[in-house]
Protein backbone atom coordinates (compact mmCIF):
# COMPACT_ATOMS: atom_id res chain seq x y z
CA UNK A 1 0.00 0.00 0.00
CA UNK A 2 1.51 3.30 -1.05
CA UNK A 3 1.65 5.60 1.92
CA UNK A 4 1.81 9.37 2.11
CA UNK A 5 5.08 11.21 1.86
CA UNK A 6 4.96 14.64 3.38
CA UNK A 7 7.20 17.64 2.83
CA UNK A 8 8.02 17.86 6.47
CA UNK A 9 11.35 19.59 6.24
CA UNK A 10 10.70 21.69 3.20
CA UNK A 11 10.78 25.10 4.85
CA UNK A 12 14.16 24.36 6.41
CA UNK A 13 15.62 23.97 2.92
CA UNK A 14 16.10 26.25 -0.03
CA UNK A 15 14.32 23.78 -2.32
CA UNK A 16 11.33 21.48 -1.90
CA UNK A 17 13.33 18.31 -1.65
CA UNK A 18 12.66 16.61 1.63
CA UNK A 19 9.67 14.68 2.81
CA UNK A 20 8.92 12.62 5.86
CA UNK A 21 6.79 9.54 5.77
CA UNK A 22 5.68 6.90 3.29
CA UNK A 23 2.74 4.54 3.35
CA UNK A 24 5.16 1.99 4.79
CA UNK A 25 6.27 3.70 7.96
CA UNK A 26 9.38 2.25 9.62
CA UNK A 27 8.53 3.92 12.95
CA UNK A 28 5.32 1.91 13.25
CA UNK A 29 7.17 -1.28 12.27
CA UNK A 30 9.84 -0.69 14.92
CA UNK A 31 7.60 0.79 17.62
CA UNK A 32 8.04 -2.12 20.05
CA UNK A 33 11.83 -2.27 19.80
CA UNK A 34 13.88 -1.47 22.88
CA UNK A 35 17.37 -2.99 22.66
CA UNK A 36 18.01 -3.08 18.91
CA UNK A 37 18.23 -0.32 16.32
CA UNK A 38 15.41 -0.14 13.82
CA UNK A 39 17.71 -0.40 10.79
CA UNK A 40 19.44 -3.48 12.22
CA UNK A 41 16.06 -5.08 12.85
CA UNK A 42 14.89 -4.34 9.29
CA UNK A 43 18.10 -5.75 7.79
CA UNK A 44 17.83 -8.91 9.89
CA UNK A 45 14.23 -9.42 8.81
CA UNK A 46 15.14 -8.84 5.15
CA UNK A 47 17.85 -11.50 5.28
CA UNK A 48 15.31 -14.02 6.57
CA UNK A 49 12.91 -13.47 3.63
CA UNK A 50 13.04 -14.80 0.07
CA UNK A 51 14.40 -12.04 -2.19
CA UNK A 52 11.69 -10.27 -4.22
CA UNK A 53 8.89 -11.87 -2.24
CA UNK A 54 5.88 -9.76 -1.27
CA UNK A 55 7.12 -9.32 2.28
CA UNK A 56 10.66 -8.59 1.07
CA UNK A 57 9.36 -5.63 -0.96
CA UNK A 58 7.36 -4.42 2.02
CA UNK A 59 10.38 -4.60 4.33
CA UNK A 60 12.50 -2.82 1.73
CA UNK A 61 10.09 0.11 1.77
CA UNK A 62 10.67 0.34 5.52
CA UNK A 63 14.41 0.58 4.85
CA UNK A 64 13.85 3.32 2.25
CA UNK A 65 11.64 5.17 4.71
CA UNK A 66 14.27 4.85 7.44
CA UNK A 67 17.02 6.44 5.33
CA UNK A 68 14.60 9.13 4.20
CA UNK A 69 13.48 10.09 7.69
CA UNK A 70 17.11 10.20 8.86
CA UNK A 71 18.06 12.36 5.80
CA UNK A 72 20.68 9.77 4.84
CA UNK A 73 20.41 10.72 1.18
CA UNK A 74 23.69 9.23 -0.01
CA UNK A 75 22.72 5.85 1.40
CA UNK A 76 19.19 6.28 0.09
CA UNK A 77 20.40 7.02 -3.44
CA UNK A 78 22.76 4.04 -3.40
CA UNK A 79 19.96 1.71 -2.32
CA UNK A 80 17.51 3.14 -4.87
CA UNK A 81 19.97 2.69 -7.74
CA UNK A 82 20.31 -0.98 -6.78
CA UNK A 83 16.56 -1.49 -6.53
CA UNK A 84 15.89 0.22 -9.86
CA UNK A 85 17.73 -2.65 -11.54
CA UNK A 86 15.08 -5.17 -10.48
CA UNK A 87 12.94 -6.29 -13.40
CA UNK A 88 9.18 -6.86 -13.06
CA UNK A 89 8.95 -5.24 -9.63
CA UNK A 90 5.44 -4.62 -8.26
CA UNK A 91 3.92 -1.38 -9.53
CA UNK A 92 3.15 -0.08 -6.04
CA UNK A 93 6.81 -0.60 -5.06
CA UNK A 94 8.02 1.07 -8.24
CA UNK A 95 5.87 4.14 -7.49
CA UNK A 96 7.35 4.43 -4.01
CA UNK A 97 10.86 3.97 -5.40
CA UNK A 98 10.27 6.74 -7.94
CA UNK A 99 8.91 9.01 -5.24
CA UNK A 100 11.97 8.56 -3.06
CA UNK A 101 14.24 9.01 -6.06
CA UNK A 102 12.54 12.25 -7.15
CA UNK A 103 13.00 13.67 -3.65
CA UNK A 104 16.60 12.46 -3.48
CA UNK A 105 17.42 14.06 -6.82
CA UNK A 106 15.88 17.32 -5.62
CA UNK A 107 18.00 17.12 -2.49
CA UNK A 108 21.10 16.87 -4.68
CA UNK A 109 19.81 19.75 -6.83
CA UNK A 110 19.01 17.79 -9.96
CA UNK A 111 15.46 19.07 -10.56
CA UNK A 112 15.10 18.10 -14.23
CA UNK A 113 15.88 14.47 -13.47
CA UNK A 114 13.65 14.61 -10.40
CA UNK A 115 10.67 15.90 -12.35
CA UNK A 116 10.71 12.89 -14.68
CA UNK A 117 10.26 10.49 -11.77
CA UNK A 118 7.81 12.79 -9.98
CA UNK A 119 5.55 13.01 -13.03
CA UNK A 120 5.33 9.23 -13.14
CA UNK A 121 4.33 9.20 -9.47
CA UNK A 122 1.69 11.92 -9.94
CA UNK A 123 0.09 10.10 -12.86
CA UNK A 124 0.04 6.73 -11.15
CA UNK A 125 -0.82 7.82 -7.63
CA UNK A 126 -3.87 9.56 -9.04
CA UNK A 127 -5.03 6.37 -10.74
CA UNK A 128 -4.38 4.40 -7.55
CA UNK A 129 -6.40 6.94 -5.59
CA UNK A 130 -9.40 6.52 -7.87
CA UNK A 131 -9.17 2.77 -7.27
CA UNK A 132 -8.84 2.77 -3.48
CA UNK A 133 -9.93 6.29 -2.38
CA UNK A 134 -7.79 6.80 0.67
CA UNK A 135 -7.63 10.17 2.48
CA UNK A 136 -3.85 10.13 2.82
CA UNK A 137 -3.55 9.20 -0.84
CA UNK A 138 -5.41 12.39 -1.78
CA UNK A 139 -2.99 14.44 0.33
CA UNK A 140 -0.14 12.61 -1.39
CA UNK A 141 -1.37 13.77 -4.80
CA UNK A 142 -1.54 17.32 -3.45
CA UNK A 143 1.97 16.94 -2.07
CA UNK A 144 3.39 15.98 -5.45
CA UNK A 145 1.50 18.78 -7.19
CA UNK A 146 2.94 21.19 -4.61
CA UNK A 147 6.53 20.19 -5.26
CA UNK A 148 6.54 19.63 -8.99
CA UNK A 149 3.32 21.15 -10.27
CA UNK A 150 0.66 23.72 -9.46
CA UNK A 151 0.40 25.05 -5.89
CA UNK A 152 -3.13 26.34 -6.47
CA UNK A 153 -4.21 22.90 -7.62
CA UNK A 154 -2.41 21.36 -4.66
CA UNK A 155 -4.30 23.56 -2.22
CA UNK A 156 -7.64 22.73 -3.86
CA UNK A 157 -6.88 19.02 -3.51
CA UNK A 158 -6.13 19.53 0.18
CA UNK A 159 -9.49 21.28 0.64
CA UNK A 160 -11.24 18.38 -1.09
CA UNK A 161 -9.46 15.92 1.21
CA UNK A 162 -10.47 17.98 4.25
CA UNK A 163 -14.10 18.17 3.14
CA UNK A 164 -14.29 14.43 2.55
CA UNK A 165 -12.30 13.15 5.51
CA UNK A 166 -11.88 16.04 7.95
CA UNK A 167 -14.27 14.58 10.51
CA UNK A 168 -12.04 11.57 11.08
CA UNK A 169 -10.13 11.48 14.35
CA UNK A 170 -6.87 10.51 12.63
CA UNK A 171 -3.87 12.47 13.99
CA UNK A 172 -1.50 11.46 11.17
CA UNK A 173 -3.97 12.51 8.46
CA UNK A 174 -4.54 15.88 10.12
CA UNK A 175 -0.80 16.33 10.65
CA UNK A 176 -0.16 15.74 6.95
CA UNK A 177 -3.11 17.86 5.85
CA UNK A 178 -2.22 20.90 7.96
CA UNK A 179 1.52 20.65 7.30
CA UNK A 180 0.97 20.65 3.54
CA UNK A 181 -1.36 23.64 3.89
CA UNK A 182 1.32 25.37 5.93
CA UNK A 183 3.96 24.69 3.28
CA UNK A 184 1.80 26.23 0.56
CA UNK A 185 1.12 29.43 2.49
CA UNK A 186 4.78 29.56 3.48
CA UNK A 187 5.75 29.51 -0.19
CA UNK A 188 3.18 32.23 -0.84
CA UNK A 189 4.92 34.24 1.96
CA UNK A 190 1.72 34.36 3.98
CA UNK A 191 3.55 33.46 7.17
CA UNK A 192 0.63 34.22 9.50
CA UNK A 193 -1.59 31.61 7.85
CA UNK A 194 1.31 29.19 7.53
CA UNK A 195 1.93 29.52 11.28
CA UNK A 196 -1.71 28.72 11.99
CA UNK A 197 -1.58 25.47 10.03
CA UNK A 198 1.80 24.41 11.41
CA UNK A 199 0.44 24.94 14.94
CA UNK A 200 -2.56 22.78 14.14
CA UNK A 201 -0.19 20.09 12.88
CA UNK A 202 1.72 20.17 16.18
CA UNK A 203 -1.50 19.99 18.18
CA UNK A 204 -2.71 16.95 16.24
CA UNK A 205 0.50 14.92 16.56
CA UNK A 206 1.45 15.98 20.10
CA UNK A 207 1.17 13.24 22.74
CA UNK A 208 0.67 10.49 20.13
CA UNK A 209 4.08 8.85 20.56
CA UNK A 210 5.15 9.74 17.01
CA UNK A 211 8.32 11.56 18.05
CA UNK A 212 9.79 11.63 14.52
CA UNK A 213 6.69 13.37 13.22
CA UNK A 214 6.45 15.69 16.25
CA UNK A 215 10.09 16.66 15.83
CA UNK A 216 9.53 17.85 12.28
CA UNK A 217 6.23 19.53 13.17
CA UNK A 218 8.07 21.49 15.86
CA UNK A 219 10.80 22.51 13.41
CA UNK A 220 8.28 23.80 10.86
CA UNK A 221 6.53 25.86 13.51
CA UNK A 222 9.87 27.19 14.75
CA UNK A 223 11.01 28.25 11.29
CA UNK A 224 7.85 30.16 10.43
CA UNK A 225 7.99 31.96 13.77
CA UNK A 226 11.57 32.90 12.98
CA UNK A 227 10.33 34.52 9.78
CA UNK A 228 7.59 36.28 11.78
CA UNK A 229 10.37 37.70 14.02
CA UNK A 230 8.84 35.89 17.03
CA UNK A 231 12.21 34.77 18.24
CA UNK A 232 11.26 33.51 21.70
CA UNK A 233 8.55 31.32 20.16
CA UNK A 234 10.93 30.09 17.45
CA UNK A 235 13.60 29.28 20.02
CA UNK A 236 11.15 27.29 22.14
CA UNK A 237 10.21 24.98 19.28
CA UNK A 238 13.74 24.66 17.91
CA UNK A 239 14.88 23.59 21.36
CA UNK A 240 12.03 21.07 21.60
CA UNK A 241 13.19 19.69 18.25
CA UNK A 242 16.80 19.62 19.40
CA UNK A 243 15.86 17.70 22.56
CA UNK A 244 14.08 15.02 20.51
CA UNK A 245 17.00 14.81 18.08
CA UNK A 246 19.47 14.22 20.90
CA UNK A 247 17.67 10.91 21.50
CA UNK A 248 18.44 9.91 17.89
CA UNK A 249 22.20 9.77 17.72
CA UNK A 250 22.27 8.81 14.03
CA UNK A 251 20.22 11.75 12.73
CA UNK A 252 22.27 14.51 11.09
CA UNK A 253 19.27 16.85 11.16
CA UNK A 254 20.51 17.89 14.60
CA UNK A 255 23.20 20.01 12.89
CA UNK A 256 20.54 21.88 10.92
CA UNK A 257 18.61 22.66 14.10
CA UNK A 258 21.77 23.75 15.90
CA UNK A 259 22.43 26.09 12.97
CA UNK A 260 18.89 27.52 13.20
CA UNK A 261 19.19 28.00 16.97
CA UNK A 262 22.46 29.86 16.41
CA UNK A 263 20.68 32.11 13.90
CA UNK A 264 17.90 32.89 16.38
CA UNK A 265 20.37 33.51 19.19
CA UNK A 266 22.21 35.96 16.96
CA UNK A 267 18.94 37.67 16.06
CA UNK A 268 18.24 37.96 19.81
CA UNK A 269 21.75 39.49 20.29
CA UNK A 270 22.81 36.55 22.44
CA UNK A 271 26.19 36.23 20.78
CA UNK A 272 27.90 33.86 23.20
CA UNK A 273 25.14 31.25 22.99
CA UNK A 274 24.92 31.73 19.24
CA UNK A 275 28.60 30.80 19.01
CA UNK A 276 28.09 27.82 21.32
CA UNK A 277 25.39 26.34 19.08
CA UNK A 278 27.21 27.27 15.88
CA UNK A 279 30.27 25.35 17.04
CA UNK A 280 28.14 22.23 17.43
CA UNK A 281 27.49 22.17 13.69
CA UNK A 282 29.48 19.74 11.55
CA UNK A 283 29.81 21.49 8.20
CA UNK A 284 30.64 18.28 6.32
CA UNK A 285 27.37 16.76 7.53
CA UNK A 286 25.26 19.63 6.19
CA UNK A 287 23.48 19.46 2.87
CA UNK A 288 24.62 22.12 0.35
CA UNK A 289 21.20 23.73 0.98
CA UNK A 290 22.51 24.97 4.32
CA UNK A 291 25.99 26.06 3.30
CA UNK A 292 24.94 29.64 2.59
CA UNK A 293 23.36 29.95 6.04
CA UNK A 294 26.44 28.43 7.63
CA UNK A 295 28.84 30.80 5.85
CA UNK A 296 26.68 33.82 6.70
CA UNK A 297 26.74 32.87 10.38
CA UNK A 298 30.45 32.19 10.22
CA UNK A 299 31.03 35.75 9.05
CA UNK A 300 28.49 37.34 11.38
CA UNK A 301 29.86 35.61 14.47
CA UNK A 302 33.50 36.06 13.39
CA UNK A 303 34.27 32.46 14.31
CA UNK A 304 37.33 30.67 13.04
CA UNK A 305 36.40 27.68 10.86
Amino acid sequence: MFKLLLLTLVILLSSNSVASETYNDHTDFCVELRDIKCLTFIDNELQALPIHSVNWYKLMTFKLDYYYDKTEFKKLESLILQLLQIENQPESFKIQLYYFYSKTLMYFRRPEEAKKYANYVIQNVESLYHTFEDPLRMVEIANMEYVFGDKQKAYKLLLVAENKFGDRNDPVFHLELNTNKGHIFYQWKNYQRAERFYRRAVNWINNTGHDDKLMVAYSNLARVNQFLLKYEEALTYYQKTYALLQLQQDNNFIYVIALRIAEVKLQMKDIDEAIDYFELVEFDELSPHYHESYISLLKALNVEQ
